[in-house]
């Protein structure tokens, strides 16, 4: 895989179709009419996944030993990529929970969130945009992107219960089905666009150039022959 990338329809396909997707995905979340609850975990994983393309013909080509593929061919880019979603997962993990709410604003989630504390834990006590549920052991802020018209809310510090924070989330998401419908937010329009004109672009790149499958089969050093 050593051409240009607009001159190879297999490496630009691997790069721009996850990413495609993961656009696609985001931008039918954000035109729904009511807020998406999800974990900062599947949001990382959701990224990490629509990144993958770009790893794969980017980093992990240029960590590939050439001995791994003269011994194992194509596998060796499955143990890669397995390692790429090893890291993936060890980063997760690591990492502070986090909630993500789309298409909704702080405005609207608060008094969401101030219902969903007071049912969990009747001492929770509120300063500002942080919110501290002491019987539950969590701490968190609530975080707006106004642009995206998206909310996160993020733990403070890094003593949380994590059993907590899952219900939490569980208890938003019930909450949430009776939230009021909202406007179309236009950013969702945008990213909807930009990953269905990446799809065809691809598309356009491997109709002209042809004979995609065997190009792909050579590029990973993968035969079927006995």
């Amino acid at each position: 895989m050593a051409n240009d990338l607009t001159n190879d329809p297999v490496r630009l396909a691997i790069a721009v179709c996850p990413l495609a997707a993961y656009l696609v995905l985001i931008g039918f979340i954000n035109l729904r009419r009511g807020p998406f609850i999800t974990s900062g975990g599947r949001d990382s994983l959701a990224l990490a996944i629509g990144l993958s393309g770009l790893a794969m013909i980017g980093p992990l080509a240029l960590m590939m030993p050439s001995w791994s593929i003269r011994t194992y061919h194509g596998y060796a880019w499955l143990m890669m990529m397995a390692l790429y979603f090893l890291l993936v997962t060890f980063i997760i993990l690591i990492s502070r929970p986090r909630i993500v709410a789309y298409n909704t604003t702080i405005k609207n989630l608060r008094p969401l969130l101030r219902e969903v504390a007071d049912s969990l834990d009747p001492a929770a006590r509120w300063a500002g945009e942080t919110l501290f549920l002491p019987t539950m052991q969590l701490h968190l802020i609530m975080e707006e992107d106004y642009g995206t018209r998206n909310v996160q809310i993020r733990s403070v510090g890094p003593r949380q219960d994590f059993g907590g924070w899952r219900q939490l989330e569980l208890a938003l998401v019930q909450v949430l089905r009776q939230h009021e419908k909202q406007k179309i937010n236009f950013y969702g329009v945008f990213l909807l666009g930009l990953g269905i004109a990446m799809l065809i672009a691809v598309c356009v790149q491997v109709y002209l150039h042809g004979n995609f499958i065997d190009s792909f089969l050579h590029d990973f050093h993968i035969d079927f022959r006995p």
